[in-house]
């Protein structure tokens, strides 16, 4: 409580007046370290001003100090009584005193020096004066004004020790306090300032000396005691009510107490500060209770502690009150508060932890509303603290290393929060998209993806609305990469979805074509295919067309999707297009038309299957047009030739065989090409295009030997039946050379070659041919057969007629000698033949045999006897010749007589033959008296069976 405030006596008011003026030299003098504030300028509304002041002893006013003076020197001068002249020099002290105080200076200082002199004569003429307190009081004042400090203390302890009850004990403690507090002798000041605050009412010092006494007790560190003071000089002067803030607190004190209030509430300020700052201030009022201005405190404290850029001491401060007082309203200010101080000090992790508390603190969900709704105040910072942390964290994830993944999460986590709690925020899409940005970072990508989704469509049409919803397209697809087996087919339905959303909505966004490039190749891998097609053909078809890389995309997709689904019509066109965008140096290309001609063979395929035979070998054609490169051409030519043979179109199916042949002759179906080209040849009635084929049949070796036997045989059979007797004789030739075996199939070959070269008039073949039966026969060893002997007899026999007949060829002319050995070698060489032919034991080849040797021994005999005569004989040398001649022809005939009854003789053993009657013939013209009569013909017969 204020103490009432007495009236202040006119010597006190004039004491006061004179006391201050030299407190006020002397600080003016004087420069203190922490001296605190000036008495004059925080209580001049209490010191009066000098028209105030009433005359002592109803002394007149001078007009002129000097003036005056100068009376009381002749005063002096005349020896007045001792009452007299004792007022006189208090008289002349004084006004010289304040002379000195308005004029200071050389003269100043000599009146003020004359002043002491004038009172310390005085104390010492008159010790038992009961004026002498005054005397003092203005001696100590004289001391002071002059500088002696330690003089003036000691004069006014002599005045409260002398004259404790005088008026001017109050004013003098008062005084000597302030000195003693200027010259830091704070013990003994506060001392003083406590015996003037005992006086109560009594003194018009006690507000100002409860001031210093409070500085007093900080001075000396006493900064507890101090609190005392200073609480009660706050609850005193501070307006009623509890107090916020020092500030508006202060604009309600009234002007004359304003500036001593501000100063205790800094002091008070300092005084916790050194006792620890908020935690000091919070044991206080522990200890003391908690007075209706502690909230000022606290703001006043950390005020303070800025201002001196304690920042942290400062944070400390507001963090105090709110663990001292979670629950109260200004809490949440406190807090922020704090995070000012962090952040003014330049503390940005302190600051994040700090609006972290203040995030989870005051979280309208949070314990400290106990379901009260939250305050403007907290709403507006929350939402900012709210931001401030997201976006921290957000910026700090790419830098933090391993923990980047935490922070990510960490800033997801406060843009969420921000979301719900501000769901019509402006910023609210914004923040949206960076809460999906954080999740995608922080590895949530499903969840990133959701975000994205809501910022792009769950808001009004914003700057981000396009950019977000292509952002969610790439976070599903990123999904479907990692989905497991049993998840991945709802994922790339989501995926898709989303595309599909991002291009109907956001159509001029320059990914849009690119994302139902990747839907639809997505849908196509989940063999969803007409919904591929579709979406594929939604970029195929864009105005203005598609980036080139993208066309070849959708293309493939539409190419592959149809494929897949047997639509190959379709499917051909999509690969036809497709390959208009992709480039001949494209390594792509050759599979691309590999593709392309599957489709169009496929359609062959196709209409093969479904009895539209002409269709199926029009596509199968057609395939080398579309795709002459391709490597299923040769097959889908030869497929078309198998229609076409199938149809019994014989020359069309030959034309294309023929054509595969030409184009592919290294395929491997070119063997089997053959064998049905063969065949087509044949139907068609080209026997020796046939056998030209089964000719490049029998020449494979990749071939059976069966095969190729069969084929070489064939070919054979048709060079003759295509009237070709060269190539005919060729093939055979072939077949004998290739394959010895069977024998009886190669020696009916070579037969056949006897035949042909008979035909054509070749004798060096034909002989050649004919030995060649003979000596395959004879080589054949076990594999030899009656039909290879049949035919080696019948070819020896030939050979053997050939001989004979060469041998009948060759005339017997002069000289005999040469003529005759030639024509007996030739002789003697159709003999062998003809016994070899008669030695195989075949009855018609060895009655022919048997003719042929009677034969060729007549004609032996008779070319003797028919040879040239020498010109130069004699008619008897002539008849000797002949006779000669008969001599020698003899045997021959007796021979060919011989062999023709040899002949004869097998009639008996059944044997009667062409051979066998030419024999009889022979033999009757040789032999007529045995064999010329009818009548003994039957008994020769007869006979010789």
């Amino acid at each position: 409580m204020m103490r009432p405030r007495k009236p202040m006596p006119p010597l006190a008011r004039l004491s006061l007046t004179l006391i201050s003026a030299a407190v006020l030299a002397a600080c003016g003098s004087k420069a203190l370290k922490d001296t605190g504030p000036s008495i004059k300028t925080l209580s001049k509304q209490d010191a009066p001003t000098q028209e105030e002041l009433p005359i002592v002893l109803s002394a007149p006013v001078a007009a002129s100090p000097e003036l005056a003076l100068e009376n009381y020197r002749a005063i002096m001068n005349l020896a007045p009584d001792p009452q007299t002249r004792a007022e006189a020099m208090r008289r002349m002290a004084d006004l010289q005193l304040d002379v000195r105080d308005l004029s200071p200076g050389e003269d100043g200082e000599r009146l003020l020096g004359s002043s002491i002199k004038l009172y310390e004569e005085l104390l010492a003429e008159s010790p038992e004066d009961s004026n002498n307190d005054r005397v003092i009081y203005q001696l100590a004042r004289a001391y002071q004004n002059s500088g002696q400090e330690d003089l003036a203390i000691q004069t006014l302890q002599r005045l409260a020790k002398q004259h404790p009850d005088s008026s001017f004990v109050g004013d003098g403690r008062f005084r000597r306090a302030e000195m003693l507090f200027q010259l830091a002798r704070y013990d003994e000041a506060g001392a003083e300032y406590k015996r003037v605050l005992e006086l109560g009412d009594a003194t018009p010092f006690f507000e100002n000396s409860q001031y210093k006494y409070g500085w007093s007790l900080y001075k000396q560190g006493l900064h507890d005691e101090s609190l005392d003071v200073f609480f009660t000089i706050l609850d005193r002067e501070l307006p009623p009510g509890e107090l916020v803030e020092p500030e508006t607190a202060l604009a309600q004190v009234a002007s004359n107490k304003r500036d001593l209030t501000a100063s205790v509430i800094k002091v008070t300020g300092l005084a916790l500060t050194a006792m620890g700052g908020g935690p000091a201030l919070g044991e206080a009022l522990s200890k003391r209770g908690e007075p209706r201005f502690y909230v000022l405190l606290y703001n006043a404290l950390g005020s303070a502690l800025l201002e001196k850029q304690r920042y942290t001491d400062a944070a400390g401060t507001y963090a105090a009150f709110t663990q001292r007082y979670p629950s109260h309203p200004l809490a949440p200010r406190f807090q922020s508060q704090l995070i000012q101080a962090y952040a003014d000090g330049g503390f940005s992790e302190q600051v994040v932890e700090a609006k972290a508390h203040y995030a989870r603190t005051y979280d309208p969900d949070a314990e400290y509303w106990g379901g009260a709704p939250m305050s403007d105040e907290v709403r507006t910072a929350l939402r900012g603290h709210l931001e401030d942390l997201a976006r921290y964290h957000h910026a700090a994830a790419p830098e933090a290393g391993a923990q980047a993944r935490e922070r990510y999460l960490a800033a997801a986590g406060w843009y969420q929060r921000l979301l719900e709690v501000y769901p019509s925020d402006p910023a609210a899409p914004e923040l949206n998209f960076l809460f999906a940005d954080a999740l995608l970072d922080g590895g949530e990508t499903a969840r990133a993806a959701e975000q994205y989704t809501r910022t792009a469509y769950d808001y009004p049409a914003h700057d981000r609305s396009a950019e977000a919803a292509y952002a969610a397209v790439l976070a599903y697809q990123s999904l479907i990469t990692v989905a497991a087996a049993e998840q991945r087919l709802a994922a790339v339905r989501t995926a898709v979805d989303s595309g599909v959303r991002f291009a109907d909505n956001f159509g001029e966004h320059p990914q849009v074509l690119a994302v139902l490039t990747r839907s639809a190749e997505d849908l196509y891998q989940i063999e969803s295919y007409d919904e591929a097609i579709q979406i594929a053909r939604r970029v195929a078809q864009h105005v203005p067309p598609a980036d080139p890389a993208l066309q070849r995309i959708v293309w493939g997709v539409i190419a592959d999707a149809e494929f897949t689904q047997q639509r190959f019509d379709l499917a051909e066109n999509a690969y036809s297009q497709l390959l208009l965008r992709v480039p001949a140096e494209d390594a792509k290309r050759v599979e691309l038309i590999e593709r392309l001609a599957t489709s169009v063979y496929k359609q062959g395929e196709a209409a093969r299957a479904a009895g539209e035979l002409r269709t199926a070998v029009s596509h199968f054609l057609r395939l080398s047009t579309v795709t002459p490169t391709a490597s299923i051409r040769p097959n889908s030519e030869y497929d078309a030739a198998a229609v076409l043979i199938e149809l019994e179109d014989w020359n069309e199916a030959a034309r294309v065989l023929e054509a595969f042949r030409l184009h592919f002759p290294q395929h491997a179906l070119v063997p089997d090409g053959d064998k049905r080209l063969a065949s087509v040849y044949e139907k068609a009635g080209r026997p020796a295009d046939a056998a030209g084929a089964y000719q490049r049949i029998a020449g494979r070796l990749t071939e059976s030997i069966e095969t190729r036997q069969a084929a070489a045989w064939r070919a054979g059979e048709l060079y003759d039946e295509a009237g070709q007797p060269r190539l005919a004789a060729a093939a055979w030739e072939i077949y004998v050379n290739s394959f010895p075996q069977p024998l009886d199939d190669a020696m009916d070959a070579r037969e056949r070659l006897v035949q042909l070269a008979q035909e054509r008039g070749d004798q060096s073949a034909y002989r050649r041919w004919l030995d060649a039966i003979v000596n395959a026969d004879q080589n054949a060893g076990p594999t030899r057969t009656d039909r290879s002997r049949s035919l080696a007899a019948e070819s020896a026999l030939t050979l053997g007629r050939l001989d004979a007949a060469d041998a009948a060829s060759r005339v017997l002319t002069l000289p005999i000698k040469d003529s005759l050995p030639p024509k007996r070698a030739a002789l003697q060489q159709a003999i062998r033949r003809l016994d070899q032919a008669a030695g195989y034991g075949f009855a018609e080849v060895t009655t022919a045999a048997t003719y042929a040797l009677g034969d060729l021994y007549r004609d032996f005999a008779r070319d003797l006897i028919d040879s040239e005569r020498p010109r130069n004989l004699n008619e008897l040398e002539l008849e000797q010749y002949e006779l000669l001649l008969e001599e020698q022809a003899f045997p021959f005939e007796e021979q060919a007589i011989g062999y023709h009854e040899t002949n004869l003789k097998r009639i008996a053993n059944g044997i009667y033959d062409q051979w066998v009657r030419q024999s009889y013939l022979a033999l009757e013209k040789m032999v007529p008296g045995q064999y010329a009569k009818n009548e003994q013909q039957e008994r020769v017969y007869e006979s010789l069976r």
